[in-house]
């Protein structure tokens, strides 16, 4: 699991890949890849996806670390684990899935709105929170949430852009979970991967200009 958590804190963002089918994993991971993303998850209402996870887990290990999204509840888990999900994120919070992950070592990342859902997801052992959904509640919300909760670990999911990327971070959030904006399904229908490339190397030098500023 800490391999998983030192990564995203220097990282600062996880690829969220949801609609695709099996033949466009590769190329997409590879534009992911190419463009520095270092985390991707692949959520389970995706067609295939255990499929693409075991398959892209083997191919860019040591590379990408790649886990599951939409993972409900324990057995879910279990799927997500057997096909080599090394984190698990969900919309919810669910007791079953957290202490799935935990059992097998995986990174359990529960999704919470409210801080009644946040503390609990930390009292069940998460050791990072997704925020859900960031583009009903905005960078404030997120802001006031760490005034009396200043210890949160959160990964900021909803919405995320790569021009408001960085308000999350100066708002409190160690992460951003990004989806149809970087992992875009018309790009991907057009082949046109470098759009994606181009994209996540935009998104990444965003993010981390956010280390270099004095607030």
């Amino acid at each position: 699991m800490s391999d998983v958590l030192n990564t995203l804190k220097e990282s600062k963002v996880i690829a969220i890949i949801r609609g695709i089918e099996l033949s466009q994993a590769p190329p997409l991971f590879e534009a992911l890849a190419a463009g520095g993303i270092q985390l991707a998850e692949v959520t389970l209402n995706t067609p295939n996806a255990l499929q693409i996870i075991d398959h892209m887990r083997e191919k860019y290990n040591g590379r990408m670390i790649i886990g599951a999204g939409t993972v409900l509840n324990a057995s879910k888990a279990v799927e997500a684990i057997q096909a080599g999900a090394e984190f698990l994120i969900s919309p919810n919070v669910d007791l079953g899935m957290i202490e799935t992950a935990l059992a097998h070592q995986v990174t359990p990342m529960p999704g919470a709105m409210t801080p009644t859902e946040i503390v609990q997801a930390m009292n069940y052992g998460a050791p990072i929170v997704k925020l859900f959904p960031c583009s009903s509640l905005g960078p404030s919300y997120l802001k006031e949430l760490r005034g009396p909760l200043n210890e949160l670990n959160i990964l900021a999911v909803g919405g995320i852009t790569k021009e408001n990327a960085p308000s999350y971070l100066q708002a409190g959030a160690s992460s951003v979970g990004i989806g149809g904006n970087l992992v875009a399904l018309h790009e991907i229908q057009q082949g046109n991967y470098s759009a994606i490339t181009n994209y996540a190397i935009q998104l990444m030098a965003a993010v981390h200009a956010v280390d270099r500023q004095t607030f």
